[in-house]
């Protein structure tokens, strides 16, 4: 072979390409739990309350606890702390106790769905969607421009 870095460039093009693209899937995958809300919703932080569990042939999802505005009552406090399974919970390995960041209507704060969570653990690290796109379209157009200049 005369020349190597010819084939090297193009797995390392085609190997960022789909990384890529594994990203662009993955914002796109927490931009439709966005679509679950309805609304662009208010961007609050909380923590998981309580983690899946099963009790013989029921599975309860988990719950995540966080600060809102009450719903219809004047005379309430300013925020009211909730509890509640996010609409989105089968996308996140939610575990008792990590912090997590989410979104509720502000119609009702009752519905809520999970941005990312905050977890230090690199195991189990979720980035926002954001993230992810901006990973993805980075990745996407390296990958694409080694395989370009490859050739140049």
């Amino acid at each position: 072979m005369d020349q190597p870095w010819l084939t090297i460039t193009l797995i390392m093009a085609a190997a960022m390409t789909a990384f890529g693209i594994w990203n662009l899937r993955i914002a796109q995958r927490q931009r439709r739990a966005l679509a679950r809300l309805g609304v662009r919703g208010i961007r609050t932080r909380g923590e998981v309350a309580r983690g899946p569990r099963r009790e013989g042939p029921t599975l309860h999802p988990p719950q995540v606890r966080y600060k809102a505005p009450p719903v219809d009552l004047p005379n309430a406090p300013a925020d009211q702390t909730y509890r509640r399974t996010p609409l989105n919970h089968e996308q996140h390995p939610l575990h008792a106790g990590v912090p997590v960041v989410l979104r509720y209507d502000p119609r009702d704060p009752r519905r809520v769905v999970v941005v990312h969570q905050k977890d230090g653990r690199p195991a189990n690290v979720s980035y926002s969607a954001g993230a992810h796109l901006a990973w993805g379209v980075s990745c996407v157009l390296l990958g694409l421009g080694m395989g370009a200049g490859a050739f140049w």
